[in-house]
């Protein structure tokens, strides 16, 4: 108890990396949200390592002298973030583009860019050594390391997804779920699409760059689909699954701090025995029932 009375005081030394793990749990899974109504889970899996990938290459250019944004810590995290987003918005197309023509297997084409983008990124990382502790720092989710303009910049992009999934709720969902409907109904689809598309690729961006690849994964999915089940309509699914990502965090950061724990994958376990724990209500539920 004397640990979550400290964790909760403003003066708390690590405050940023709580309400930062706290702010990232309450806004992925919204944007994981659309990721089961349009049954791409795998794009959570794939997405964040291709973002990871984005960011090895920024520091490989780094290494081969391309410096045009280093200098100090900050800009070279600009450059990070610009990598991230230029390889997260190209994937995002591409998969997209592949989904909306129905060309193979979905599942296989995902597995590939995972694959490509797990491979490249230990290759940018081994063609330039310096990039390797920021990249060993990511995989392991060091927020606890977030710099003070960092986390309100993180503030600010993530309240701005934020109000956009809930502001256009009913928009993203009728092009996720019906998009015939939507046609019909005059909705511009690929207006839509383009700009949940871009609100994806920013989150998934930031969110690497703040907590990490598992983490980002583990907030879009499993909030989500331990949500699911206990939902009727898509705002209790939206703010159900917000609510059991900042659980998640909190949580996550709780015994993390108090067991000296590495932070990234104790909040995804804590993800995952929400998931069980859900699982094992409704089994008890059916079996009484």
């Amino acid at each position: 108890m004397s640990q979550l009375l400290e964790i909760i005081k403003p003066d708390f030394l690590l405050h940023h990396a709580v309400y930062g793990s706290l702010v990232v749990g309450l806004v992925c899974p919204l944007v994981g949200v659309y990721f089961v109504l349009r049954r791409l889970v795998f794009w959570g899996v794939a997405l964040p390592q291709v973002s990871a990938a984005g960011i090895a290459f920024a520091f490989l250019l780094q290494g081969l002298g391309l410096n045009y944004f280093s200098g100090s810590e900050s800009q070279e995290k600009h450059l990070a973030i610009i990598g991230s987003l230029i390889f997260t918005g190209l994937a995002i197309l591409i998969l997209a583009w592949l989904e909306r023509r129905s060309q193979g297997m979905s599942e296989g084409r995902i597995g590939a860019i995972y694959a490509a983008a797990g491979a490249a990124s230990i290759l940018f990382v081994a063609w330039n050594a310096a990039g390797e502790t920021e990249m060993l720092g990511l995989l392991k989710g060091e927020i606890v390391s977030i710099s003070e303009a960092d986390f309100h910049a993180m503030l600010d992009v993530f309240g701005v997804v934020a109000a956009t999934m809930l502001v256009f709720q009913k928009e993203f969902l009728l092009v996720s779920y019906d998009r015939d409907m939507a046609v019909t109904l005059g909705r511009n689809v690929l207006l839509w699409d383009v700009l949940l598309y871009a609100l994806v690729g920013l989150t998934i961006s930031l969110g690497v760059m703040t907590v990490g690849p598992l983490v980002i994964f583990g907030f879009l999915v499993l909030p989500p689909m331990t949500a699911l089940p206990w939902s009727r309509g898509i705002m209790s699914f939206s703010v159900l699954s917000a609510l059991l990502g900042g659980i998640s965090a909190f949580g996550g950061f709780y015994v993390s701090y108090t067991y000296d724990l590495p932070l990234g994958p104790v909040v995804v376990a804590m993800a995952f025995i929400l998931l069980l724990l859900s699982s094992a209500v409704r089994g008890v539920r059916a079996a009484l029932s």
